[in-house]
């Protein structure tokens, strides 16, 4: 058997281990895999969801505060738009 035969073999010997390696590989992943989703399918039964009126409570918090920080950035930019546009040009002049 000359050089390039040997060659062809070696590689062949290595194309297969590879191949029996990367199986593994993808065996192990794809049951690590159903290891998480079954853990995350647990969890989530765990879960306590709130009810209807919870919900409506936690909704009206939410609004309520966002409008309240709606009205606090409007307030600031007033000001600001004062201080930059009105009082700051007028002490440079």
């Amino acid at each position: 058997m000359n050089a390039l035969g040997i060659a062809g073999v070696v590689l062949l010997i290595a194309a297969m281990a590879a191949m029996v390696v990367w199986r593994e590989q993808v065996k192990a992943a794809a049951r690590s895999t159903g290891v998480f989703v079954s853990e995350v399918n647990g969890e989530v039964r765990k879960v306590t969801w709130p009810d209807r009126q919870q919900l409506k409570n936690a909704t009206g918090v939410i609004i309520l505060f966002v409008v309240i920080v709606a009205i606090l950035i409007g307030v600031m930019d007033v000001i600001l738009q004062l201080i930059f546009t009105t009082w700051l040009p007028s002490w440079f002049r």
